[in-house]
């Protein structure tokens, strides 16, 4: 590895430690209100975003074992945020749909997301924004695309 590869491996390596230590603790203080954490919310935008979904989809989207979903969609099954439905097409299939109130307390908890980052973000030209938003979306991909290979 070249030297100055790996002195910008090190500055990205900070600053993303640097950011998700600031980030984590303000965004789970954003969510107290609510009452939901961080993945239980996460599942609930996946659900509104892609509708009903089966437990080992939603293990899939979110890269973590199904038995760890299960207990996060069993305690969303207890607030009446989320309730378990059988498939249209299988009735053998248990899919997972959002809840009048959990699709609410999305769009709630959405707007108080947005306007946190939205402090952040503030700071930003859009030329600046789209530039961040376009490189953030390409290591995105190019993380599933290592991962799909390493499989």
């Amino acid at each position: 590895m070249l030297q100055y590869e790996k002195e910008f491996l090190d500055k990205m390596e900070m600053i993303m430690v640097s950011i998700n230590k600031k980030l984590r603790p303000l965004i789970e203080k954003n969510m107290q209100p609510f009452g939901i954490t961080g993945p239980q919310y996460h599942i609930m935008k996946m659900l509104k975003r892609e509708g009903p979904a089966r437990a080992t989809q939603l293990a899939d989207m979110m890269n973590v074992k199904p038995s760890a979903i299960t207990v996060i969609i069993d305690r969303l099954i207890e607030r009446g945020l989320v309730e378990r439905c059988h498939s249209d097409t299988d009735r053998r299939v248990v899919m997972m749909q959002l809840t009048k109130a959990g699709e609410e307390l999305v769009e709630t908890v959405g707007i108080s997301f947005r306007q946190l980052m939205g402090t952040f973000f503030s700071h930003f030209s859009n030329a600046e924004l789209m530039t961040f938003y376009q490189l953030y979306k390409k290591l995105d991909q190019v993380i599933d695309e290592v991962l799909s290979e390493e499989k």
